[in-house]
């Protein structure tokens, strides 16, 4: 016989979950209309590289938040922070395609570019030098090359983009480098990289304690990384990257709140 209180549970229990994917569009949507009238650049990518780095009403408000633990208002924000970079990290949420495909995590997040030129860098008398660009070639073509301490180089390598997979399977950096040498270029070659990528949680500065996570990074770098986080799970959602799961939808549970207190700010 069948038990109506045990269907009309089963019916109300699945009525009262959240749709997590739908609200964090309609929250996105919402937030896409203000900054849509605030800036002037052409695309969202352009925008959102201005949003989290200019002075701005989300910006401004949500910064010394993250800089003050005392109230309740910040550990909210922190809680969600921390429950966002959790939940990434247990289920891979990813954009873009071929090559171009970037797993969405806070311990590897695009910030801004990076135009500072890179000085040489001499260990053990050996010079290790990694140059973007230059005069008549491509802003993109990196030029990576080693030298012995009598001026004759052991190593050299023309790319036409910042390709770190490209350089250490190098058959010339394979074998003319030693081990030492080759994570001595290694390391001045991530200093090159035209995009500034962290691990938010790893660095120098004090802790901002979100959650159960330290992330050891500058406030504004957070905002910055969050804020980058955020809008690619707004590309992998909108063009059809992401498959629709309870996993996937639990990722975008603290992604919404977080968008809600964006536009709290400019409200």
């Amino acid at each position: 016989m069948t038990n109506i209180y045990v269907e009309n549970r089963d019916r109300w229990l699945e009525l009262s979950s959240v749709d997590y994917l739908g609200a964090f569009a309609n929250a996105w949507l919402a937030f896409n209309a203000w900054y849509r009238s605030v800036y002037n650049e052409s695309t969202d990518r352009k925008i959102l590289n201005e949003f989290k780095w200019q002075p701005n009403d989300v910006r401004n408000k949500l910064i010394p938040v993250l800089t003050n633990p005392q109230t309740e208002d910040a550990a909210q924000l922190r809680n969600l922070i921390g429950l966002l970079h959790h939940r990434l990290e247990n289920y891979h949420l990813h954009t873009g395609k071929g090559q171009d495909k970037t797993r969405i995590t806070l311990t590897n997040v695009y910030l801004r570019d990076n135009i500072t030129a890179v000085a040489p860098m001499v260990k053990s008398g050996i010079t290790y030098s990694v140059v973007r660009g230059g005069t008549g070639v491509p802003a993109s073509q990196i030029t990576s090359t080693v030298k012995r301490q009598n001026g004759n180089v052991a190593f050299s390598l023309v790319q036409p983009a910042y390709d770190m997979v490209g350089l250490e399977a190098n058959q010339d950096y394979l074998a003319n480098l030693s081990a030492t040498q080759q994570a001595y270029l290694r390391g001045h070659y991530l200093t090159a990289n035209p995009r500034d990528v962290v691990n938010l949680l790893e660095g120098t500065h004090p802790n901002i304690t979100c959650g159960a996570y330290d992330f050891r990074c500058q406030p504004e770098q957070l905002f910055a990384g969050i804020a980058e986080t955020i809008y690619l799970m707004r590309c992998s959602y909108f063009h059809g990257e992401l498959t629709p799961s309870r996993e996937a939808s639990a990722c975008y549970e603290p992604a919404y709140h977080i968008v809600r207190r964006f536009l709290q700010a400019i409200t």
